[in-house]
């Protein structure tokens, strides 16, 4: 069921990036010509929307409906193959400490993990003082996090009111001469896609037509995988529906053939933007030191005001050629379909990172939908292709490749994804598990960064530390706190120190009657940004559908009961089994 056509222009209210929209678009504003900069000229062209409306379209040297992939893009088998062979010539100590740094983040969590039960064995005190001095990090950290919840959901709805063209103009006032001109920044969206359905990819775009600047500044690329068969057929739907969508609709088609590449999103981004680069920089005289590259999803749904923030954010920032710009992402596109259980994880995945986005002293990586400069970008080689977590792995690469200067700037606008749904309710569970392994396959970014830690002494050596320091630790405790704080809870619970994982039973003497009580306390006020954060969701979600039955209202609330299995089989569990 189709839902009703939304204004494109955002309002001053908040509006979540989830909101369903009709790809319909209704009257489209009159362009303005201009020509600046080796910029091609902009034709003025009839709407195949509206009769009466008129469109901006770019003058292409000859028409690219869908790029050749032998016509403008060079191979893109150099890294990997420089990779592949830098490993197997390497010597036999280097493929040693190679496979050391890949195990080490389950060594590290095995290590953790197995301490309750030979701690208690061999080590009664200093376990019980490890796990103290944990709970009241977690406590800290829970606390934490529900304050810059709270934080981050009115900076939200604060952000989602600014006029950023105005915001713009006034630092123009100011007098600084290091701002880019407002209309020579344009936006590169490279949106992979893999037997994605044309209503999931139109939901995509529609939202993305939306956005303030989509006509004069969008250069939404659909990166296909030649393996996809049907991807032509689906890109030409598309491109008739929203070739007046964007500045430029264009396709890539990423050959499925080429030796050393590792199949999936970060090769099919490579593939894609270097095609990008050679059609909109080299042939048609767009400036690339003007120009974003974006990475998002198949089912990503932008806040119609983000690429207006970004415009901003680019334009004014000294260090627009270091700095990632990164959104809050949440898993509510779907939030209805999921099955209940679920909708814990898809909820605290979304809260956290929103918490993680304000607060001001920690180390932020890129996640899964982000921005960059099309500059920083090319200047590093783009993603590698013989990677399957491209996020973190894209961000540590131009951290190390160029002094270390690289950060990541919050845009606290909403970005919106797809919880895990299979046809099934059952295959859902399995699919959302495969799901939470891939993610948590960035783990193999560790032995990446320690690798670069070493060869790159010209950054500080704290700053490098820090960065390192975060990446493992993120890693290891994804996989390892559900059994330092909860698993140890249901055995005090259950059975003392003898319960039904964890700490062996013969080695209950061994621990001080004290602890049960003193971890109970520090845990006890955990409870409270808990219950915020359930609250802000429910806030934050999009309406229920219609015809939503009474009986499961109260369903809501009581699937968070169930967050102790849930998070251990879709968290820790998924996280060991990539660690292994």
């Amino acid at each position: 069921m189709r839902t009703k056509p939304r204004a494109r222009i955002a309002n001053d209210s908040f509006r979540a990036a989830w909101e369903p929209v009709d790809p319909t678009i209704g009257d489209l504003p009159a362009a303005k010509p201009h020509h600046r900069g080796g910029r091609p000229p902009l034709r003025v062209v009839a709407s195949t929307y509206e009769p009466d409306a008129a469109v901006a379209v770019l003058d292409a040297p000859r028409p690219a409906p869908l790029l050749d992939i032998g016509e403008f893009a060079h191979p893109v088998l150099d890294a990997a193959t420089a990779v592949r062979q830098r490993v197997q010539t390497g010597s036999g100590w280097s493929r040693v400490l190679q496979r050391g740094l890949e195990i080490l983040p389950f060594a590290a969590a095995f290590a953790l993990i197995s301490s309750l039960v030979w701690g208690a064995i061999f080590v009664p005190m200093p376990l019980v003082i490890m796990l103290l001095c944990f709970d009241i990090y977690w406590a800290w950290r829970s606390i934490n996090t529900g304050i810059h919840t709270v934080r981050g959901y009115r900076r939200m709805k604060e952000m989602a009111r600014v006029d950023w063209k105005q915001r713009y103009n006034a630092e123009r006032i100011v007098g600084r001469d290091d701002i880019l001109a407002w209309d020579d920044v344009h936006h590169l969206v490279i949106i992979p896609t893999y037997k994605e359905s044309v209503e999931k990819l139109r939901a995509t775009l529609g939202k993305l037509a939306e956005s303030e600047v989509a006509r004069e500044k969008l250069l939404v690329v659909m990166a296909m995988e030649q393996p996809d068969s049907e991807a032509p057929q689906r890109f030409a739907i598309l491109r008739e529906e929203f070739a007046h969508s964007f500045l430029a609709f264009v396709g890539t088609t990423h050959p499925g053939d080429i030796a050393g590449e590792v199949r999936g999103k970060s090769s099919n981004e490579a593939w894609a933007a270097k095609q990008a680069k050679r059609l909109f920089c080299d042939e048609m005289g767009f400036d690339i030191d003007h120009m974003t590259v974006t990475s998002c999803d198949a089912d990503t749904l932008f806040h119609p005001r983000y690429f207006s923030a970004l415009t901003y954010y680019f334009a004014t920032n000294p260090k627009r050629y270091r700095t990632f710009w990164q959104g809050p992402i949440f898993y509510y596109n779907n939030i209805w379909d999921v099955p209940a259980p679920l909708r814990i994880q898809n909820s605290l995945g979304g809260i956290n990172h929103l918490a993680k986005l304000m607060r001001k002293y920690v180390v932020l990586f890129p996640q899964s939908t982000y921005s960059l400069s099309m500059r920083m970008c090319h200047d590093v080689g783009y993603w590698d292709v013989d990677v399957v977590p491209e996020d973190w792995h894209m961000f540590l690469k131009c951290f190390f490749e160029l002094e270390g200067e690289p950060e990541v700037q919050p845009i606290l606008l909403p970005v919106g994804n797809d919880g895990v749904r299979a046809h099934s309710y059952m295959r859902t569970f399995w699919e959302h598990y495969q799901q939470a392994r891939r993610h948590a396959w960035g783990c193999s970014d560790i032995p990446y960064a320690v690798r670069q830690f070493f060869r790159h002494p010209e950054i500080p050596f704290l700053k490098r530390l820090r960065r390192t320091w975060s990446l493992t630790e993120n890693h290891v405790l994804w996989s390892s706190q559900w059994f330092l704080i909860t698993g140890v809870a249901a055995n005090m619970s259950a059975a003392s120190w003898g319960g039904f994982i964890g700490l062996h039973p013969f080695a209950q003497h061994n621990i001080p009657d004290w602890f049960v009580e003193a971890s109970r306390m520090i845990l006890m006020p955990c409870m409270i940004p808990l219950i915020g954060m359930i609250i802000l969701d429910m806030l934050m979600r999009p309406p229920r559908p219609a015809g939503w039955k009474l009986w499961l209202y109260p369903v809501q609330f009581v699937q968070w009961t169930l967050m102790a299995p849930i998070t251990l089989f879709f968290t820790a569990m998924p996280a060991l089994d990539a660690q292994i």
